[in-house]
């Protein structure tokens, strides 16, 4: 399914896709930060939004809630909202699943529009058309499939951002290296910092990998179950942390989930040694190391228990062949897991 992504001139582009709809309301949904850093970036590349009504949630995933799509609900509703109207999420990951899920299930669904303004979401969780909420601790456990009307990335917002979010969404970009191959891994091995990084040509070519596979297959029955790289494990870090309230980013997670899955890789799958030294060496240069102790295995084994990939009580992963080539649907035992994991302590 082909999606309208837009990546450059953001006002001209977003003005032009809106005078040729009808919608009755404008409303932005945004977390306290966008409405802050880049509710003024949008207002001033779109003026036509000037009149848009505002929702505004609480930052932070651990707010990704049922509570608050209660409020967006609630907000829209109270302001008359019907099925003609239009929900913009402006924000990171959290606001455009959010956002995508509160809307799909308005009044049975109204049009959505994403504005990502970080890097993980301008990569990776703004396209594809998953949209949903965690639930008791576990990440993305009530959802919808349903596409943007539209997805406006602006590579200007990065800008606002402090570098642990850059980060962290540059932890989907490793990803989607690591299941391409090609150039595109080859830029990030090579790559010292993200200091000095261009990102509207990386963002570009991350984008095209995930495109690809989403087409391919729009609501993961096959294929596109290889995007799920290091979320087994790393889904499991990033909720055991917001159970426990302590400071989760995303892509942190993720970067543990793959030192975890790509030692399963090894074992399970025969990617060689020394590939997965390489490529581990490469997550941990930019990536800080995530602070568990071997008695959250317990823990971590519950939550990957719940996983969405799952068959029964067998835990399913993603793994790495070799670069370029990610095999589905492995099943691993818990002894090996608990292994995986072990090769991630820090503590």
């Amino acid at each position: 399914m082909k999606q309208a992504i837009f990546t450059n001139n953001l006002g001209e582009n977003l003005s032009r896709f809106l005078s040729k709809k009808n919608y009755s309301q404008y409303f932005i949904l945004m977390d306290e930060n966008t409405q802050q850093h880049c509710l003024p970036v949008l207002q001033q590349e779109a003026p036509d939004l000037a009149t848009a009504v505002r929702i505004t949630v609480y930052a932070g995933e651990e707010h990704k809630s049922l509570q608050a799509v209660e409020y967006v609900w609630k907000r829209l509703t109270e302001e008359k909202a019907d099925r003609h109207a239009v929900l913009i999420n402006l924000g990171g990951g959290m606001v455009t699943d959010l956002g995508g899920f509160a809307a799909s299930t308005y009044k049975r669904g109204i049009d959505f529009i994403h504005v990502p303004t970080t890097l993980l979401a301008q990569v990776d969780a703004a396209i594809g058309g998953k949209n949903g909420i965690d639930f008791m601790n576990y990440k993305n456990q009530i959802g919808v499939f349903r596409q943007p009307a539209a997805i406006f990335v602006h590579d200007g917002f990065l800008k606002t951002l402090p570098d642990q979010q850059i980060i962290s969404g540059f932890a989907e970009v490793v990803k989607h290296a690591l299941l391409a191959g090609g150039k595109l891994w080859k830029t990030i091995r090579s790559m010292e910092s993200l200091s000095n990084v261009g990102w509207k040509d990386m963002i570009s070519e991350s984008m095209a990998v995930k495109l690809a596979v989403v087409e391919e297959d729009p609501k993961e029955k096959h294929v596109r179950k290889v995007l799920n790289f290091g979320h087994t494990i790393g889904h499991a870090i990033e909720s055991l942390l917001i159970s426990r309230k302590q400071e989760s980013y995303h892509g942190h997670c993720i970067a543990a989930g793959m030192l975890g899955e790509l030692y399963l890789s090894e074992k399970c799958c025969g990617l060689h040694e020394e590939k997965r030294k390489e490529v581990s060496a490469v997550i941990e240069k930019h990536f800080p190391k995530i602070i568990f102790k071997e008695e959250d295995s317990d823990a971590l084994m519950d939550l990957m228990k719940q996983d969405k990939k799952n068959a029964g009580s067998a835990i399913r992963f993603v793994l790495l062949h070799k670069i370029g080539q990610a095999v589905i649907d492995v099943e691993a035992d818990e002894l090996m897991i608990r292994e995986a994991l072990k090769s991630i302590y820090s503590e």
